[in-house]
């Protein structure tokens, strides 16, 4: 594990409410494949990807949950339990981290497009900022989206996090990074009945 990213880690596997998560792994690479070739998914993110973009993208993200003890999760609908989505925290740097080294985590998530607008994204969005607070030693978490993207948007406002200003783009378009402090956090819960480290972290559990 990366030192200072981690108490504990985070579970190989977790529920919400309707989605089962489980740490990414090599066997999950057909899916991996499938989400990149989807031209709909993909369209925010830089469009489709190849099958060698696909490898290196499964690699990197094992890899990440070896050296930190966090990473990419894949996601089922615990009711059909169809695959239909992948989210989970990144380790990144920041300008504040490179000064002070502060842990950073990024979030991200992707659904296929038979699971939008069906609030998923919401749900383990706000999980993953409890369990990224309550388990981590991160002292912020960001996210990045295309300012065109107004769901993606409302999403990250939900989980707490806030517009920052705007965000490197390779493609060029308008991009914004979206951030919360763990100390906006903290006051955020004491007033909440959301998620709770003693509890179910927005409303996810361990897996049994």
């Amino acid at each position: 594990m990366a030192e200072g990213a981690t108490r504990t880690g985070l579970p190989d596997a977790f529920v919400t409410e309707r989605l089962r998560a489980t740490r990414m792994t090599g066997t999950h690479g057909a899916f991996v494949a499938a989400m990149h070739a989807d031209a709909a998914l993909m369209a925010t993110m830089g469009g489709t990807r190849d099958t060698a973009a696909s490898r290196r993208y499964l690699l990197q993200n094992t890899e990440h949950w070896s050296r930190h003890g966090f990473g990419m999760y894949v996601l089922n609908e615990r009711g059909s339990g169809a695959l239909i989505g992948r989210a989970g925290l990144k380790r990144v740097a920041s300008e504040a981290g490179a000064r002070d080294g502060a842990s950073v985590a990024e979030i991200a998530y992707a659904f296929v497009p038979s699971a939008w607008g069906l609030g998923y994204a919401g749900e383990i969005a706000r999980a993953l900022v409890a369990m990224g607070f309550g388990l981590l030693e991160l002292s912020s978490m960001t996210a990045t989206v295309l300012a065109s993207n107004g769901a993606s948007r409302r999403v990250l406002e939900k989980a707490g996090l806030r517009c920052a200003g705007q965000a490197s783009s390779v493609t060029g378009e308008p991009k914004l990074r979206y951030e919360l402090g763990r100390g906006q956090w903290q006051e955020g819960e004491s007033v909440s009945t959301g998620a709770h480290l003693g509890g179910k972290p927005g409303g996810a559990a361990p897996e049994r």
